[in-house]
C-alpha cells in the first residue's frame, strides 16, 4: 500500500510552538479547554498555510519564520487569549 498524501495547515503548528508560552506570560488558564479555545480562536484569525510534501512544508516554514509572520501569529494569540479569558467556557474546577 503507498503512503497517502494528505494535506497538512502548517499554521497549526505554527500556533501550537507559541501558545503555552504567550498563555502562561499572559497568565492564562492553560486547561485543555482554554488552551483549545485560544488555538481555535487564533487560527480562525490567520490564513492557513496547507502543504503536501516534505519540500514544501520546509518552504512554507521557512516563510512562515518572518518577522510580519510571526508578529501576525503572536497578535492572534493574544486577541484569542483576550476573548477565552472574558468568557471561559471551562468548568470552575479551573478557576
Amino acid at each position: 500500500m503507498a503512503n497517502r498524501i494528505t494535506p497538512k495547515n502548517i499554521m497549526e503548528d505554527l500556533v501550537e510552538n507559541k501558545l503555552d508560552e504567550l498563555m502562561r506570560a499572559a497568565n492564562m488558564c492553560c486547561c485543555e479547554r482554554c488552551r483549545a479555545d485560544v488555538k481555535a480562536l487564533a487560527l480562525n484569525k490567520l490564513l492557513p498555510r496547507y502543504v503536501v510534501s516534505v519540500g514544501g512544508e520546509v518552504y512554507s516554514r521557512f516563510e512562515e519564520l518572518s518577522t510580519q509572520n510571526q508578529a501576525n501569529i503572536t497578535a492572534a494569540i493574544m486577541a484569542a487569549i483576550r476573548v477565552v479569558r472574558q468568557n471561559p467556557h471551562h468548568d470552575a474546577k479551573y478557576d
